[in-house]
């Protein structure tokens, strides 16, 4: 699925669960025994109110700054194509219990967490690309259209 895709994909859902949660809230919904523990039932309607205005103004406070960190999509973006890693695959070996294991000439190892294989070049040196994926997921390609997640060990 597309990079884009899949971040408009998450910031709809996000958006959805923000209005969801700041729908008005009403305290006539408390259960009696909820009503005396908050003390919610000590206030008049007018401090019931204001109370309401203060988390509804505080939901959308903490909204906003959630957008700003999480959902600039070209900062999103841009950040990723930054942390692509493209570098000779200096050794490609296996464990004992078959797990796959990645060396790359800037020193990193990375560990192959999906299932599938991709082609490796045994007559050269190879180039490999690694890139983010969704959600902390990372990607890695080799000669070929295919492709396995892989996650940082070292």
């Amino acid at each position: 699925m597309n990079l884009t895709i899949k971040n408009t994909c998450f910031t709809l859902t996000l958006l959805l669960s923000f209005s969801i949660m700041a729908q008005d809230i009403d305290f006539s919904q408390m259960s009696e025994s909820e009503q005396q523990v908050t003390g919610i039932h000590k206030l008049s309607a007018s401090e019931q109110e204001a109370l309401l205005r203060w988390i509804t103004q505080k939901q959308q406070a903490l909204m906003m700054a959630e957008r700003k960190k999480n959902l600039g999509l070209k900062d999103t973006l841009r950040n990723m194509d930054e942390s692509t890693v493209k570098a000779r695959l200096d050794n490609h070996y296996s464990n004992a219990i078959g797990d796959q294991f990645y060396q790359l000439s800037n020193g990193q190892i990375w560990k192959q967490t999906s299932s599938g294989r991709i082609t490796i070049d045994k007559n050269g040196p190879q180039i490999i690309t690694i890139e983010p994926g969704f959600m902390g997921s990372w990607t890695l390609t080799g000669d070929g259209n295919r492709s396995v997640k892989v996650k940082r060990i070292k």
